[in-house]
């Protein structure tokens, strides 16, 4: 799964390596170390231009039920909520890394899960235009994810989909018809790495660069 997410590379890093035109609301962009469900977060869409958007993490607004915060690779073909958007509403969620936990006796013990050269994680995922509370329109995302790598097996036995540059590009061309778009799922980025940090993110309102911190593990 994928349940707690980061982005907090510089503005110019993003639009360069991501190839981004247009960021809606730029002025409004602040590093975000532990990003939680029903929060917003940067998410990357094409239609002519690349565009990043701020949108929800979370399909539905219903108090009495968790949003849907991810979908599984292996069934996004078959399930109602998400194989109609297959082919017209996929997009890229923007991450420097992600936060996984490992169970360890009676306890869970975090870790931060990046790229080795620090490269823009592109996530694959799915939006559409949902309905709040109050009856208006917003815009908000889930993020689909696979059975983990080998090397992260160790902590969890799933993964956010991380893209290829090849696949990324093909997932969020949705004017280009893609016959079998679920196959590009299976065609991820290489050189993730990971380490320990402290329990200091397991709490979703802290939010700095302590979130990311290296843990010494004697």
């Amino acid at each position: 799964m994928c349940g707690r997410n980061s982005i907090f590379s510089p503005p110019n890093k993003i639009k360069k390596e991501l190839k981004v035109d247009v960021w809606k609301n730029e002025n409004n962009y602040e590093p975000a170390y532990n990003v939680s469900p029903t929060q917003s977060s940067l998410v990357l869409v094409e239609n002519n231009k690349r565009i990043i958007h701020s949108m929800r993490w979370g399909f539905g607004f219903d108090t009495n039920r968790r949003p849907i915060f991810n979908a599984r690779a292996e069934t996004l073909d078959k399930k109602p909520t998400f194989k109609d958007l297959i082919h017209r509403n996929r997009c890229i969620v923007v991450s420097d890394g992600f936060y996984e936990w490992k169970q360890v006796d009676k306890s869970k013990v975090p870790y931060f899960i990046f790229h080795e050269n620090k490269k823009i994680l592109p996530m694959a995922g799915l939006c559409k235009w949902d309905i709040d509370q109050n009856g208006e329109k917003k815009l908000v995302y889930t993020i689909i994810t696979k059975e983990a790598r080998k090397s992260l097996l160790h902590i969890h036995h799933r993964e956010p989909v991380i893209l290829s540059k090849p696949s990324m590009n093909k997932w969020i061309n949705v004017n280009k018809e893609e016959k079998d778009p679920c196959s590009l799922l299976y065609d991820n980025l290489d050189g993730i790495i990971n380490y320990q940090v402290s329990k200091y993110v397991n709490t979703s309102s802290n939010n700095s660069s302590e979130c990311i911190t290296k843990m010494s593990v004697r």
